[in-house]
């Protein structure tokens, strides 16, 4: 058996490890209030779109779009995020691909620590599940998959600092 799901029923859900350090060029506080510019935020997730603040600083709504494997998908997640100001943001978000059916939820617990040269350490971790045909395509391709995405994540994240506004804001 390859693993696919059959006669209507799902495939087990794949594990996703979210573990990644990002060093970012400005100080924790305005590395904090950056987390919460939300538009800003969204443009470096890779494929999200259509963000919509449901509570601010508590729950959004926002849609995931990407290829994974030979499928294009599109996730609406419900987000709800609760915090320790300024260090820490915990974040839930659950979803199914509507053409799939695929279900997918990520925990994420997010924090701040100073770092050399008045910069922050920013440490995600954390874990998702991915249920349905998309698990279906195996671990491998879904471990991928979250590496390209953190890498590009990481990268977007990092760019919002290194033109100098905002460390002068400090």
């Amino acid at each position: 058996m390859d693993g696919a799901p059959r006669g209507g029923g799902t495939a087990r859900a794949a594990l996703i490890e979210l573990r990644r350090v990002i060093d970012v060029a400005a100080a924790p506080e305005v590395v904090w209030r950056r987390l919460w510019d939300v538009p800003a935020l969204a443009r470096c997730i890779p494929g999200c779109e259509g963000v919509e603040t449901v509570e601010a600083e508590r729950r959004y709504r926002a849609t995931i779009s990407d290829r994974v494997g030979p499928f294009r998908i599109a996730i609406p997640l419900d987000v709800r995020v609760e915090s320790t100001p300024p260090t820490r943001l915990s974040l839930t978000a659950a979803g199914r691909d509507s053409a799939l059916g695929s279900p997918v939820t990520v925990a994420l617990e997010v924090s701040l620590a100073p770092a050399g040269a008045g910069g922050t350490r920013l440490t995600l971790a954390g874990h998702g599940d991915v249920g349905g045909k998309l698990a279906a395509l195996g671990q491998g391709v879904i471990d991928r998959k979250t590496r390209e995405i953190l890498d590009r994540f990481a990268g977007n994240l990092a760019g919002l600092f290194v033109d100098g506004a905002d460390a002068a804001a400090v």
